[in-house]
């Protein structure tokens, strides 16, 4: 049998899921999608977006080296957070932070 991405990730998320003792619906909720799209990614039908798979990693006990995915995190503690909470913002949410961002960096000038 081929080695098979969707599955391998599904499988992944599904036990996770499972060992954090949420429900679809519960952690559906707490990443902002339906249930219906949180069962097709955990039945191998989707892949989730990068935006969806990160928020995924970010709610449940998984790190994104169970994926195979190396990850070095920057020096600095800082940029590490924020570069998380960036990763995991909505739409909205990004275009605040860059809002605070433009002020700081036209504040230095």
């Amino acid at each position: 049998m081929a080695f098979d991405d969707k599955y391998f990730i599904a499988k992944k998320i599904r036990l996770a899921r499972k060992e954090a003792r949420l429900t679809q619906a519960e952690l559906s909720e707490k990443i902002g999608i339906s249930s219906k799209q949180l069962s097709r990614i955990e039945t191998g039908d989707y892949i989730p977006s990068l935006p969806t798979f990160l928020k995924i990693i970010s709610v449940l006990p998984i790190d994104i080296k169970d994926f195979g995915i190396e990850n070095t995190p920057a020096p600095n503690p800082v940029r590490n957070k924020l570069t998380r909470l960036i990763s995991c913002a909505s739409d909205e949410e990004l275009a605040l932070f860059y809002k605070i961002a433009e002020v700081i960096v036209n504040h230095r000038k």
